[in-house]
């Protein structure tokens, strides 16, 4: 069984933390599965197998990232499977991808669970009082209907996405918008994720302290 860890990090002189959402407070790849398996049995059963379904769901989803970079739409679910619909040829593919979009993401949040390492880092920021922005690559109506399903809204001051932004991690200007919610310098804040190039690599570019959570598979 798979966890998150996070590392040791010291609070001392901090006044405000970003934060990762996807793979750094919950796992994201057992809610995609979960979520992908969902969309095939209710629409691609018996016309394909789920690996042709999931390999083709990805090369759209692939080409729909590239195409639409860096603004939060390049992740869009939605596109994915209408894409996929078309090259299909099925009719009316952009209503069939609308529902779709909208299983995906039902049965994705249902499935979500906060990691314990994470919950107590939240804590112990919230007893110190220290605010807290989520820094994430995605759509913002999503991503506060996953923080609303992870039950950690208390503890989240501010959320900033790429959708918002109109940039993705690493770029500096995704980091800009966060400062300028938490009103605070970049000497004064952390980030905290997974990916070492947007998260960690991508804060340290823009001179903030950064940490990366590890996944690994429980003892």
């Amino acid at each position: 069984m798979q966890k998150i860890i996070f590392p040791e990090i010291d609070l001392t002189g901090v006044k405000g933390v970003m934060i990762d959402l996807d793979n750094t407070l919950y796992l994201y790849d057992p809610c995609h599965n979960f979520a992908l398996k969902s969309c095939f049995e209710k629409f691609f059963l018996g016309k394909m197998s789920f690996t042709e379904f999931a390999d083709l769901y990805k090369k759209h989803r692939d080409e729909v990232t590239a195409s639409l970079s860096p603004q939060g739409a390049c992740r869009s679910r939605l596109f994915a499977f209408q894409h996929l619909l078309e090259d299909m040829q099925e009719k009316e593919a952009y209503e069939k991808a609308a529902m779709l979009d909208q299983l995906y993401w039902h049965d994705f949040i249902s499935v979500m669970k906060l990691e314990d390492d994470a919950k107590k880092f939240l804590e112990k920021c919230k007893d110190r009082s220290l605010p807290i922005c989520v820094v994430t690559d995605m759509l913002a109506e999503t991503q506060v209907k996953k923080l609303r399903k992870l039950q950690i809204t208390q503890f989240i001051d501010y959320l900033v996405t790429s959708e918002e932004a109109g940039r993705e991690k690493p770029s500096a200007l995704i980091f800009e918008v966060a400062l300028k919610k938490l009103r605070l310098e970049k000497s004064e804040v952390i980030m905290i994720g997974d990916d070492e190039k947007k998260d960690v690599v991508g804060a340290k570019n823009n001179g903030i302290n950064s940490y990366q959570v590890k996944i690994s598979k429980e003892i």
